[in-house]
């Protein structure tokens, strides 16, 4: 006790030392040394989760249980041969239209179809404005012989230039274009400046003086025979309007006095005639 008492101090972190010991070891190995002991011979069953009472044919789950089997009696007949369907868990379907009552016609107005916003046209760009801005054409030369303006009207459509014919009185004009812009009009003029160009503003006016046409045609070849065959029998001036991909061969401008004559001398030679004004 001597010992004891001279040395408590080691003893007690002896002893607290061994408890933390004994403690890790116990909590190690799940053991629970206060927990009572079930007698002998006796069990402890497991717990077994129970199933949830389902839910019978009107939806609501049975106030107690109930030993022995139990019948089920359906609330429809079935129908012979079948078997009922399982209650299952679906999304409630959406109630029909109502159909019309019989002895009444027509049909219920639909709604109106709203316009989507991709099939919304988008805006145009707005229009050159200015004295830059407007028709502009290339005039490159003017023939009394319409021959000669259908082979130039060739050429600078192989080139790849957009190219018109204008009756301007008793010859034929050779214009390129449109352009929209002047500055675009001036380039083109200095790269045809072999044909001494003139830019003027404007779309071609009207003709004021009476031609006759004598045809119509989508191939220069053919308004060329034409054209031959008219200037072989002396029937002049003969003059071209040609805006693809019409070619039309007009024979002008006639006098007033003469209109009537000049149509019957062109529909002896075989030509259907269209006044023009």
């Amino acid at each position: 006790m001597r010992w004891l008492r001279d040395n408590w101090i080691d003893a007690l972190i002896f002893a607290v030392f061994a408890v933390t010991v004994v403690g890790i070891v116990l909590f190690l190995t799940g053991v629970n040394p206060f927990k009572a002991s079930a007698p002998s011979g006796v069990t402890t069953p497991a717990h077994v989760a129970e199933p949830a009472p389902e839910p019978g044919p009107t939806g609501e789950s049975a106030a107690g249980e109930v030993e022995g089997p139990v019948t089920v009696v359906p609330l429809l007949p079935e129908a012979p041969g079948e078997q009922p369907a399982a209650p299952s868990e679906t999304a409630p379907q959406t109630p029909s239209a109502p159909r019309p009552a019989a002895g009444k016609t027509g049909t219920r107005p639909s709604a109106p179809a709203q316009a989507s916003p991709a099939s919304a046209s988008k805006p145009q760009p707005a229009a050159p404005s200015g004295p830059e801005a407007g028709v502009f054409r290339v005039s490159v030369g003017a023939f009394g012989n319409p021959v000669n303006a259908l082979a130039l009207a060739q050429k600078l459509e192989a080139q790849g230039y957009a190219v018109r014919l204008e009756p301007v009185g008793r010859v034929t004009r050779v214009a390129v274009g449109p352009y929209h812009r002047k500055t675009a009009a001036l380039e083109a003029a200095r790269k045809l400046s072999d044909y001494e160009p003139q830019v003027y503003r404007g779309d071609s006016p009207e003709p004021t003086r009476t031609y006759l046409q004598v045809g119509a045609f989508k191939q220069l070849a053919s308004a060329e025979a034409t054209v031959q065959s008219l200037r072989g029998q002396g029937i002049g001036p003969v003059v071209l309007w040609y805006q693809k991909p019409w070619i039309k061969v007009w024979v002008g401008p006639v006098d007033p006095g003469q209109t009537a004559l000049l149509k019957q001398k062109l529909a002896g030679a075989g030509f259907e005639v269209v006044e023009v004004r």
